[in-house]
């Protein structure tokens, strides 16, 4: 029997060892499991981590994005109202441009119309005393010879006077006087 026990007590031995080293084995893979886990664990919080700043990122570029989109709205709308106010003031500098061209134009128009009526009426009186001196010098050939200048009196002063004889047409008349103007 020594040696049945001893088989007996080699086997219980071995399987003893056996079960310890199941239970080192098992004790030893739950330990590479709570490594593994742990890593994984700390890869989560890192890749979470990650995450969360990829997250505000995100949302800080988005709202710089915001941000650039107002402003760029903001600078095209003063452009524009600063264009539409250029050429309002264009428009009326135009305006008043061709107001004062048409002002300029009827002022030449009256001015002309002016000068043409001045020059009408100088030749109408040029005429009339053209025509008047032509009846004159055509009456005889006596007036303006009998004529004479009259001493300065001393009443002061004044505009010396003529006497003539007059004669208009075939008829005689007496000396008479008047002005002695140019015409």
């Amino acid at each position: 029997m020594s040696a049945y026990v001893s088989q007996s007590a080699i086997n219980a031995a071995l399987e003893r060892m056996a079960r310890e080293q199941e239970e080192e084995d098992r004790r030893q893979q739950e330990s590479d499991a709570r490594k593994r886990q742990a890593r994984l664990d700390a890869l989560a919080r890192e890749r979470s981590a990650i995450g969360r700043a990829q997250e505000q990122r995100r949302r800080e570029l988005e709202a710089q994005r915001a941000a650039s989109l107002a402003a760029s709205q903001a600078r095209v709308e003063t452009l524009r109202q600063q264009q539409a106010q250029r050429l309002a003031q264009m428009q009326q500098r135009q305006q008043q441009q061709t107001a004062a061209a048409e002002a300029s134009k009827a002022a030449a128009l009256a001015s002309q119309a002016a000068a043409e009526q001045s020059k009408a009426e100088s030749m109408a009186a040029g005429q009339a005393v053209s025509s008047s001196l032509g009846i004159i010098s055509n009456a005889g050939g006596q007036q303006g010879k009998t004529a004479t200048v009259s001493k300065r009196q001393r009443r002061g002063r004044g505009a010396r006077r003529t006497t003539s004889s007059l004669s208009i047409g075939q008829t005689g008349s007496g000396s008479g006087s008047g002005s002695n103007l140019s015409i």
